[in-house]
């Protein structure tokens, strides 16, 4: 069984270890995990002791030869730098989203991973849905004809949460509202869907929060294939993940997390439901097996850093008030 490190515990670091532990038990046989590296270790002591990890820093756990792996669920600005520092110790590495904040530190990061020969896996766990790899496999079948435009809305209560001290609220990890947290899911399953972006035009804007945080963000994008998208993602309002595709034979519309509903130019429409799943534990097993050479892990880097490029292209076009701009890559 893999032997993970976690490196935060915050609320989303929790989250990923009780995805596969329970009291220090192991819920399955892939993976499990140890130690834990934290800011704060006399906060983090309880929920440590309840989970058996072993506290210490990120540098001893990358020195310690009982981690097999680090998981990180950190700031983003952190990332790049503990990519490289994980994979230059011989580490294989699994990071929540975004990579990166730029295409630069992105592509560092892949390359570290690289030449060093470990596994590097980004947390995009909506790709892992059962609904959304039904809605893949149907635009890859060709299902919907030529695809027209694509949507996709990622919204909850998020940012009423957040204190003005949280990295979450900050300029430096979070610019441009809820794009880094929720909107890069909404990139990411996108490209997934329908290719590279091209180009980009975006606004976003603070409505209700109380803190210096926007909580209105969207995107209008032009994917290199020809169809045109738009992304919304919202801070202040009901919990919902959304996403709508449209092709000259009809439509198909994911209206949770659990549901597709195609629907036929002639009118006809179907409606799929499917189980429940914790997207989580799909997605650090799948880490494990692509660790142990038992599998890809089923998340490309190349479309992890062409997200990062649309990410960077977006927050620019914010930046300089809507300008439309090119991605890079």
């Amino acid at each position: 069984m893999i032997r993970a490190a976690i490196v935060g515990l915050g609320g989303w670091g929790r989250r990923l270890v009780a995805s596969v532990q329970e009291d220090g038990q192991p819920r399955g046989s892939e993976i499990y995990f140890t130690h834990a590296a934290v800011r704060s270790p006399a906060r983090a002591q309880p929920y440590a002791n309840r989970q058996r990890l072993r506290l210490a820093s990120y540098e001893a756990c990358l020195a310690d030869p009982n981690v097999d792996v680090v998981v990180l669920a950190t700031p983003h600005s952190l990332h790049p730098g503990q990519v490289c520092a994980a994979a230059g110790a011989g580490k294989h590495v699994f990071v929540e989203k975004p990579l990166a904040l730029t295409l630069a530190e992105a592509q560092s990061a892949i390359a570290a991973c690289a030449a060093a020969g470990r596994v590097l896996a980004l947390g995009h766990n909506r790709r892992f849905l059962p609904a959304f790899q039904a809605l893949r496999d149907l635009l890859r079948a060709g299902e919907l004809g030529t695809i027209l435009h694509a949507e996709a809305l990622f919204a909850g209560a998020f940012g009423l949460a957040y204190t003005p001290d949280a990295w979450r609220a900050g300029d430096a990890d979070a610019p441009a509202g809820g794009l880094t947290a929720m909107g890069i899911h909404s990139l990411d399953a996108l490209i997934d869907g329908l290719g590279p972006v091209e180009e980009v035009t975006a606004q976003s804007m603070r409505r209700a929060l109380a803190i210096p945080m926007d909580d209105t963000t969207s995107a209008m994008l032009r994917f290199r294939s020809g169809p045109s998208g738009h992304v919304a993602t919202l801070m202040a309002t009901a919990w919902t993940w959304q996403l709508r595709v449209f092709g000259v034979r009809g439509y198909a519309v994911m209206p949770d997390e659990t549901s597709l509903q195609i629907v036929e130019r002639s009118g006809v429409s179907r409606h799929v439901a499917f189980p429940v799943l914790d997207t989580e534990r799909a997605e650090l097993e799948a880490f494990a097996r692509a660790v142990r050479g038992d599998e890809a892990y089923p998340v490309p880097l190349d479309e992890v850093a062409h997200g990062v490029a649309v990410l960077e292209a977006t927050i620019a076009s914010i930046r300089s008030g809507g300008v439309r701009m090119t991605v890079e890559a």
